[in-house]
């Protein structure tokens, strides 16, 4: 059963420095961790189309923002936990909508443009539960908060640094091709060819 503290401790594993007992230990090493878990953990979801993080809503519609009015027909608020929007699809059409994502002061959180009438957003959410997070991702996440975490505590050590950030890189790649395997798409004959 993977916990933050699990990943905490491969992060500093992979760092070099010794690993730590407990979240709320008192050590440069744990609050580095706790410092930078959310914007690794973000960074981490966003590198990707993670299956258990991918959603699928339909969209609110909202006003167009001011200064926007040419560039689409619709204006979509985006889902509260949303972090990358992956497509966008119109009501029983099977291909993807062009789409923007801007920002009003009107919301809290991105707004969509697109030309799509009624708009089904797939996209990945903040997932900040460990317990969902499937083993690629758990590496990855490690990776990255290692990445992150090294710059404070191995100071000058800039070679080991970017190794972490290599290692990385190398291991998202194959970690991507493995997550998109878990997925096939169900062709759709054409109405215009049934038709006939």
């Amino acid at each position: 059963m993977t916990n933050k503290l699990t990943i905490w401790n491969m992060a500093l594993g992979f760092v070099g420095t010794r690993t730590i007992a407990g979240e709320d230990e008192r050590t440069m090493e744990s609050i580095q961790c706790s410092l930078f878990w959310d914007n690794a953990r973000r960074q981490t979801l966003r590198d990707a189309p993670w299956n258990f993080a991918q959603r699928r809503i339909w969209l609110a519609e909202v006003p167009i923002p001011k200064g926007y009015e040419h560039d689409a027909t619709h204006a979509y608020a985006l889902p509260e936990k949303c972090l990358r929007v992956h497509a966008i699809r119109e009501a029983g059409e099977r291909r993807e909508s062009a789409f923007e994502i801007v920002f009003d002061q009107d919301y809290d959180r991105g707004i969509l443009l697109t030309d799509a009438i009624k708009a089904l957003c797939a996209y990945t959410e903040d997932i900040d539960n460990p317990l969902l997070f499937d083993d690629q991702f758990t590496h990855l996440l490690a990776r990255k908060l290692a990445c992150l975490i090294a710059v404070p505590l191995l100071k000058n050590n800039t070679q080991k640094i970017q190794e972490l950030e290599t290692l990385y890189q190398q291991a998202l790649h194959p970690a991507q091709q493995s997550n998109a395997a878990e997925r096939t798409f169900i062709q759709k004959e054409d109405s215009w060819i049934s038709c006939r």
